[in-house]
């Protein structure tokens, strides 16, 4: 049960972070953008740039929600934990297409003009 507490902790974490991102208030928490120059800092849009990096942290922290519910399941013994393999490979595959797919529309869409 105690790890089960640990993810849902991060994906509240995580949960929170979106949210301050979606605001467009927490530029200073990605990382590379906010040690960037004062001239790289303007080939961005930085409200587009908070959105997508939102939108990243939000998928993952849902994703982790889920993933402790099933593992709750689990520790419980409702849900043989043979039967949790087929989430994690479906976890683990949605977190890297996010990150890809965020990484090219950030690269795409959220720089400058």
């Amino acid at each position: 049960m105690g790890s089960v507490i640990y993810v849902i902790v991060m994906a509240s974490v995580l949960l929170a972070i979106s949210i301050f991102l979606f605001l467009g208030k927490g530029s200073w928490l990605i990382a590379g953008y906010n040690m960037a120059s004062a001239e790289e800092k303007a080939k961005y849009n930085e409200k587009k740039l908070c959105k997508a990096i939102g939108t990243i942290t939000l998928i993952i922290a849902l994703l982790l929600y889920g993933m402790s519910y099933l593992g709750y399941r689990v520790e419980s013994g409702f849900m043989d934990e043979n039967q949790l393999l087929p989430f994690a490979i479906v976890f683990i595959v949605v977190v890297f297409s996010t990150i890809v797919i965020g990484s090219l529309y950030i690269n795409k869409k959220c720089k400058n003009k």
